[in-house]
C-alpha cells in the first residue's frame, strides 16, 4: 500500500451515484443505510438527499411505508442493505403496490453473487418481478426498472476507523455450529471486504484468530473476484487483515472504561433510535423555558460530525483536557460581553460551570449564532450531560468492581475466591433493593 486511504472517500463512492439518481424521486432508505449516510455526511443526511433532489425521504419500515402514498412524483429510489432476498421482494412489492411509479431504482448493497441460490441473474430476475408490480400499479404508463450494486455498508467514524451497521448482528455462533444464516452473512462481509480492497487497489494478507475467523478468511480468500484481484496485483506491497472472533474476548467488549470519554458518553446516553453507534443528545438546554419543555418536543442532537478533529476529542483526550477546551469553544462562541477574563484563565472546568455557560450564551446569544456553532454545542451537551447521568454512579461502581476483580485474580489467581466475592456483592445489592422497595411502599400508603 503507497498511502493511507481514507475511508470517507470509498464512501463518496459508494453514495455518488445515488445521489445522481435522487432528483425528483421518493427516497426509501433502510435503517443500516441510514446510518452509513448519517456518519458519512456528519448529521447531515436527510439535508444531503434533500439537496440531492429528493422529492421526500422515507424509513424502510414496515409500519410505516405500508401506511404511505407519495404524491406529486412517480419516481422511486429505494436503498437496501439486506442480505435475504425474500426481504427484497415483500418491501418492493409493498412499496410499489401502494404507489404508481413509473421509474424505479433499486440500489443494492449486496452482490448478485451472494444470493448464492439465485446465481448472478438474480437481479435480472428481481427487476422482472418489480416490472410486474409497476404494471398492475399503473397499466398504461412507460415503465422503468433498474438495479444498482453499490458497497453501502461503511459508517466513516474518522478518516481511519469506521463500522458496518449492516452486518451489526454478524457474530461467531457460540456452539461453534454454522448455520445458512452464518454463511449467507459471511458471503455478504467478505464481498464487501472485496469491493473495499478493489476500490482501493490493494491486496490483503489475512489472518484469522478462532473457528469462524478461519471459516470468514478461508471464504475471502477463495472468493473467485478477489482472487483475481490479488493476481493482477502480485508484487505490490499489501494492508494485513486481521480477524478475530468476537467471542474469544468478550472481556474486553463488555468491560466499563470511563478513562475515554466517548466512552462514558456511549454507556450513559440513550442511542439515537435505529442507531448503534451514536447517541441522542437532549437539546432542550438551548431552549428558553427548557425546564418546562419535554424531551420529546426537541430534536435530538447526535456525535456525528463532519470534522474529525472534534470527535478525536472525545477519543484521545483525557476528561480534564476535554472539558478545558469545551470550556475554550463557549468562550470563543460568546459574545465581548459574556467573556471574562476569569472564564478564560480558568483551569478547572466541571460539568456544572459549562452548563452555566451554556446558559449565559442561550439567554443572549442570538438563534443565528447558535446555529453557527450547532455542532460544537451538541458534543459540549452531551459530555455534560454524561457526566451528570444518574448511570455515572453505576458506571464508577461497575470499574471499581472490575479493577477490584483484576486485583484479586492477580494475587490469587483462583476464580473462585473471586466468584465468592461477586455473589457477595450481588446478594447485598438485591437486599438492598428489596429494602429500598419495601420502605417506598410503606411510604406510599402511608
Amino acid at each position: 500500500m503507497d498511502g493511507v486511504h481514507d475511508i470517507f472517500e470509498f464512501s463518496h463512492a459508494c453514495w455518488e451515484d445515488v445521489f445522481e439518481k435522487i432528483p425528483g424521486a421518493a427516497v426509501y432508505v433502510d435503517h443500516a443505510a441510514a446510518e452509513c449516510l448519517h456518519w458519512f455526511k456528519g448529521d447531515g443526511a436527510y439535508l444531503e438527499l434533500i439537496r440531492a433532489g429528493a422529492h421526500s425521504v422515507h424509513e424502510i419500515a414496515i409500519f410505516t411505508f405500508q401506511y404511505v402514498k407519495v404524491q406529486n412524483t412517480k419516481k422511486a429510489v429505494i436503498i437496501i442493505t439486506s442480505s435475504d432476498p425474500a426481504f427484497y421482494e415483500r418491501t418492493l412489492e409493498t412499496i410499489i403496490e401502494k404507489n404508481t411509479f413509473l421509474n424505479c431504482v433499486i440500489i443494492c448493497a449486496v452482490h448478485s453473487t451472494v444470493f448464492n441460490s439465485h446465481g448472478e441473474e438474480h437481479y435480472e430476475r428481481l427487476r422482472e418481478k418489480v416490472l410486474g408490480w409497476m404494471r398492475e400499479s399503473e397499466p398504461h404508463g412507460e415503465i422503468f426498472a433498474e438495479i444498482l450494486f453499490r458497497p453501502i455498508f461503511t459508517a466513516p467514524i474518522t478518516k481511519n476507523v469506521f463500522v458496518t451497521p449492516p452486518m451489526e448482528r454478524l457474530m461467531p455462533p457460540i456452539d461453534g455450529k454454522i448455520t445458512e444464516e452464518h454463511g449467507s452473512s459471511v458471503d455478504y462481509f467478505v464481498s464487501s471486504l472485496h469491493s473495499i480492497f478493489t476500490h482501493f487497489d490493494i491486496k490483503e494478507d489475512i489472518y484469522s484468530l478462532g473457528e469462524f475467523s478461519e471459516y470468514v478468511a478461508g471464504k475471502l480468500m477463495n472468493l473467485p473476484a478477489a482472487v483475481a484481484r490479488r493476481k493482477m496485483l502480485m508484487g505490490s506491497s499489501g494492508v494485513s487483515l486481521i480477524l478475530i472472533d468476537r467471542t474469544l474476548d468478550l472481556c474486553t467488549a463488555t468491560r466499563s472504561n470511563t478513562e475515554c470519554v466517548l466512552s462514558r458518553i456511549l454507556c450513559t446516553l440513550p442511542h439515537l433510535s435505529y442507531h448503534n453507534n451514536d447517541v441522542a443528545v437532549n437539546m432542550a438546554p438551548l431552549c428558553p423555558g427548557s425546564e418546562e419543555s419535554p424531551r420529546s418536543l426537541t430534536v435530538s442532537g447526535c456525535l456525528a460530525t463532519s470534522d474529525s478533529h472534534n470527535f478525536n476529542l472525545l477519543i484521545a483526550k483525557k476528561q480534564k483536557d476535554v472539558l478545558l477546551t469545551l470550556n475554550k469553544w463557549l468562550i470563543e462562541m460568546s459574545s465581548r460581553e459574556l467573556q471574562s477574563p476569569k472564564a478564560k484563565m480558568s483551569t478547572r472546568v466541571s460539568a456544572h460551570s459549562l452548563e452555566k455557560l451554556i446558559h449565559k450564551i442561550r439567554d443572549n446569544e442570538s438563534s443565528k449564532n447558535l446555529a453557527n456553532y450547532s455542532k460544537k454545542l451538541q458534543i459540549t451537551l452531551a459530555v455534560i450531560q454524561s457526566l451528570k447521568s444518574e448511570k455515572t454512579a453505576q458506571l464508577d461502581l461497575l470499574v471499581s468492581l472490575e479493577k477490584l476483580i483484576l486485583q484479586n485474580l492477580a494475587v490469587s489467581r483462583e476464580s473462585t475466591s473471586v466468584l465468592s466475592q461477586v455473589e457477595s456483592i450481588h446478594t447485598y445489592h438485591m437486599l438492598f433493593h428489596e429494602f429500598s422497595r419495601i420502605i417506598l411502599c410503606n411510604l406510599l400508603f402511608l
